[in-house]
């Protein structure tokens, strides 16, 4: 009994190693990449399984993150699902209120040859 514990302790000791040796790996991958290199994304991996979190700046830079985490030896999985990409959250220009504009002035129905 002792000994199968052993081999199971042994066994998940060896996964974790594995595992963090790939997250390693991503990350070095991704840090060494010019399209990903100042990009804030997360590694965690489990069994394997590499999950890919935090914000890119477009689309482009989410497939090359994933392409790149696929690169590494050992990576049977992605999850990116936690991989956004950046919004503007900036104030946006309002547009005029024709009511409020300067530039807009209803033609008077006063002409002055009236008064």
């Amino acid at each position: 009994m002792k000994i199968q514990s052993f081999q199971h302790y042994s066994h998940d000791l060896g996964m974790a190693v594995h595992d963090v040796w790939i997250t390693a790996k991503v990350k070095s991958t991704l840090a060494f990449s010019e399209s990903t290199r100042s990009q804030h994304i997360n590694v965690k991996t489990h069994a394997g399984m590499v999950t890919l979190s935090g914000r890119v700046n477009t689309h482009k830079q989410c497939d090359q993150a994933i392409e790149l985490a696929r690169s590494v030896h050992g990576v049977l999985e992605i999850d990116a699902s936690d991989l956004q990409t950046h919004m503007f959250t900036g104030n946006f220009p309002e547009a005029p209120n024709a009511e409020e504009s300067a530039e807009y002035r209803p033609p008077s129905s006063t002409k002055s040859d009236d008064r």
